[in-house]
């Protein structure tokens, strides 16, 4: 299937491997990218979305040779070509050029009954940045995909859960809710519940044994938004269906990307 991306400003074609970070097929050299969703054609958070972009550029010294408002220009054309309403879009930073490309959200909305995971044995080379350098993110995903699972949880050789291949993670313990603090993607998401959560977020680490103990499991990302975890390998989470804490953070979070878009 070929994809109309917008590079620098002028249309061009490419085939979807070679826009998909992570492989031998990505056509560019090392770079940053930004993946958010719309809503009716409006992006949902993408302030924070550029935000990030530009402080891990700064972070890599990779110059990005035009203005977030030029870039937010572009988005703009790339999202009205596009005769669908809800978008998943991409923003690609390589040297020199800004790739823009959307496609069809094409969001299940069963995954918000729970959905399994897998864990995998990996880590994102370098957690604080969404590099291009996806490799071992995509291998994960990949092996839960082929297990029929929604994503691959990373755990470091302590065996401590780190995060999703591409989301972030909070759990439920005794009616407390917590997430990661460090050696994560800082998760556009992630950082929305953390601003607005009702609930105390409460920073700590839980190592794979864990998951037996916990009474409530979600996943974040900006395509999906909030997604309940039921199941890790073969073990149930809490009773077995998206708990009142997450079901709550669900409808909260639609609200909060609402007035985003």
């Amino acid at each position: 299937m070929m994809i109309k991306a917008l590079v620098n400003g002028n249309w061009e074609y490419f085939s979807e491997e070679e826009l998909q970070p992570g492989t031998g097929s990505f056509r560019f050299n090392s770079g940053l990218y930004e993946t958010f969703r719309t809503k009716s054609y409006k992006p949902v958070l993408l302030k924070p979305h550029l935000d990030r972009l530009f402080i891990s550029a700064k972070k890599i010294n990779l110059q990005i040779k035009y203005s977030k408002l030029e870039i937010e220009k572009m988005i703009s054309k790339v999202l009205d070509e596009f005769h669908v309403g809800d978008q998943r879009a991409r923003v690609i930073i390589v040297p020199e050029k800004v790739i823009i490309y959307t496609a069809d959200l094409n969001l299940n909305k069963n995954i918000y009954a729970g959905v399994s995971a897998i864990t995998v044995s990996a880590q994102r080379n370098n957690p604080a940045i969404k590099t291009t350098d996806y490799k071992n993110c995509l291998i994960a995903y990949r092996l839960a995909q082929s297990k029929n699972c929604f994503d691959a949880i990373l755990l470091d050789k302590k065996e401590e859960v780190c995060e999703g291949s591409r989301s972030n993670i909070f759990w439920v313990l005794n009616n407390t809710l917590f997430t990661r603090e460090d050696n994560v993607l800082p998760g556009v998401t992630r950082s929305t519940i953390i601003q607005n959560s009702p609930y105390p977020i409460n920073f700590s680490i839980i190592n794979i044994v864990d998951f037996r103990w916990i009474s409530e499991l979600f996943l974040t990302n900006s395509g999906s938004g909030i997604i309940p975890v039921i199941k890790v390998n073969s073990i149930i989470i809490g009773d077995g269906k998206p708990g009142p804490m997450t079901l709550n953070l669900m409808k909260l979070y639609d609200r909060w990307s609402e007035k985003s878009s």
